[in-house]
């Protein structure tokens, strides 16, 4: 029998619950976007909701991959925007930058996103979203 510790450790230890290479999501686009500007590197946006399916699986099959996370955290500031709340101001942030549907990934200068930023809609596996994040890089 296992004791429920146990069991909540190794839940944790599960990728889409993060763990010590998981992607540090900003949660602050302010923020985020001085990082970038500081650091240099674009600005990955996530458009993501706790009652998106497509978000889950982003979380627990792509976003988890090693070769993705290294990706990211060598060339982008992570900023995940959450709209599970309807009609908040982070959902009319996304409407500016013509998010029309979820998930939804967006590359950005350092200086932000615009209408016409490179994205990828819908779920994509680990394989699709690295040739997506190697693309060419966001101009601006």
């Amino acid at each position: 029998m296992i004791a429920r510790g146990t069991l909540v450790v190794a839940l944790l230890l599960l990728p889409e619950h993060g763990g010590p290479d998981a992607i540090r999501w900003r949660t602050d686009e302010a923020a985020a976007r001085a990082e970038a500007l500081r650091s240099g590197r674009a600005l990955l946006i996530d458009a993501w909701a706790d009652w998106c399916a497509g978000c889950k699986l982003l979380d627990r099959n792509t976003w988890s991959d090693p070769a993705v996370r290294k990706e990211v955290r060598g060339r982008f500031v992570p900023l995940r925007i959450d709209v599970s709340q309807a009609d908040g101001p982070d959902e009319a942030r996304l409407r500016t930058l013509g998010v029309e549907a979820l998930p939804a990934v967006l590359l950005c200068s350092p200086r932000g996103c615009d209408r016409d930023s490179p994205r990828s809609v819908g779920y994509v596996g680990s394989r699709e979203m690295l040739v997506f994040l190697r693309g060419p890089p966001p101009s601006g």
